[in-house]
């Protein structure tokens, strides 16, 4: 049901529709608190630039394969999916309690601002040329967008407490979750210690043994620190994230080749014993689909959308405990224990057949090589760099302080803009200034 704007929402408290930055909004015009995040996020330059930042499989690998900005669009759609399921099913919310499918979308739509081009192994080469700087990691980098670097004055968008408690995966500083470990790939974490004071407000209104749950870690030996809890809309995010990773990456794969049909097949049909019509229909459509036939195409896109619906399905709305007064972290989103290893056998699939193969792991490498030496010629020489982030870099104080202006600066950059800029540095062509 559609609530009006004088309605109350009981799994949202005051303090969640809350901005750092006061702000008069007409929300007869703009929406509620949480379309107005919305809205914001899919205006913002970091938004924009996900249409040309890999996602799982390289910019020039293929063609219509998805990117960073196509993926967080699907993400989004099957996140609001989830929670309009969840608010027609569940049982386990209290009276005039319902998930506010923009605020997930809102979220879902953020996720992956914070990724530098060329994926993950671009991720890795800025974490190696941030590593005597404090270290890189691209959800971190997603709160430093949403907190600073986007819009005016050092204020990001100024999203609501809400949205950012929910794209917090891993609720912990890059610094501590490294624990003074030194990898060639970073650990998971949610903030840098310059955005600490603001992840500290988005916390606040939680009472002491909520913080200490969303807190908790943990150690392993000689391994980086990892957390174990999130919010309820991040553990919906989540999951949406990961059906998206085990759904879409495997469609593109399938019509790039780098995986066969039997293979799917394969790994599906056991699951077919469950009973969900959804996961049955689509083993039955699997089973006729042929390389080469004209309909391959839709058949196959059938048959993720059977997928989707049967993950959405068997998703269920958990309660943590009696003890907390939020919903926010009294509740638990998670996906059954049937299908999950399904889902984890479709992401094994695409990490073994797509992720490591040469192809995608040569235009990797070809990334990783590119950042790490427009890093070294950046810090070498700041007139490369823009005139706002020239500015920036003379009232920095520290080395590390530069460090981060770069790092931003890169991380900013598109595949193909990184590779025009790299281009221009270190190609042979004599075209400095086409754009």
């Amino acid at each position: 049901m559609k609530r009006s704007f004088d309605q109350v929402n009981s799994l949202y408290q005051v303090s969640d529709y809350e901005r750092f930055h006061d702000e008069a909004l007409d929300m007869e015009v703009q929406g509620t608190a949480f379309e107005i995040d919305r809205a914001r996020i899919i205006h913002s330059a970091a938004f924009r630039r996900l249409q040309a930042k890999t996602q799982v499989i390289g910019m020039y690998v293929g063609d219509l394969h998805r990117t960073r900005l196509t993926h967080s669009l699907e993400v989004a759609q099957i996140a609001r999916q989830i929670a309009n399921f969840l608010n027609r099913t569940s049982r386990s919310f209290m009276p005039e309690a319902t998930l506010d499918a923009s605020l997930v979308e809102a979220a879902s739509l953020a996720h992956d601002l914070g990724h530098p081009p060329f994926g993950h192994r671009g991720e890795e080469a800025l974490h190696r040329c941030m590593s005597k700087y404090g270290g890189f990691e691209a959800n971190a980098h997603t709160f430093r967008l949403l907190t600073d670097l986007e819009g005016e004055h050092g204020e990001g968008l100024n999203l609501t407490r809400a949205l950012l408690l929910s794209i917090m995966k891993y609720p912990i500083s890059l610094d501590q979750a490294m624990q003074q470990l030194q990898k060639p790939y970073p650990p998971k974490a949610s903030y840098f210690l310059s955005e600490e004071p603001r992840f500290k407000w988005v916390i606040s209104p939680l009472l002491d043994h909520e913080q200490s749950y969303l807190l908790r870690t943990e150690p392993k030996p000689n391994e980086y620190l990892q957390t174990v809890n999130q919010s309820l809309e991040c553990s919906l995010l989540e999951i949406a994230d990961d059906i998206a990773y085990g759904t879409h990456d495997v469609e593109d794969a399938i019509n790039l080749g780098l995986i066969q049909l039997d293979q799917l097949s394969d790994i599906i049909a056991p699951y077919a014993k469950i009973g969900l019509p959804p996961l049955q229909s689509a083993c039955s459509l699997l089973e006729n689909l042929r390389l080469g036939s004209e309909q391959l195409k839709y058949r196959l896109k059938r048959v993720f959308t059977l997928l989707i619906s049967a993950f959405i399905a068997s998703i269920s709305l958990q309660k943590i405990s009696n003890e907390f007064s939020s919903a926010r972290v009294k509740y638990r989103v998670f996906l059954t224990s049937d299908m999950r290893p399904l889902l984890d056998q479709l992401h094994r699939l695409v990490a073994d057949e797509v992720i490591y193969s040469h192809r995608v792991q040569t235009v990797a490498y070809r990334g990783s090589y590119i950042i790490q030496q427009l890093f070294d010629a950046l810090m070498e020489e700041h007139a490369l760099l823009p005139r706002s982030d020239r500015i920036k870099v003379k009232k920095a104080e520290t080395e590390q302080e530069q460090a981060r202006i770069v790092c931003d600066y890169i991380a900013g950059m598109t595949d193909s803009y990184a590779m025009k800029v790299h281009a221009r540095l270190f190609g042979p062509s004599d075209r400095f200034f086409d754009d």
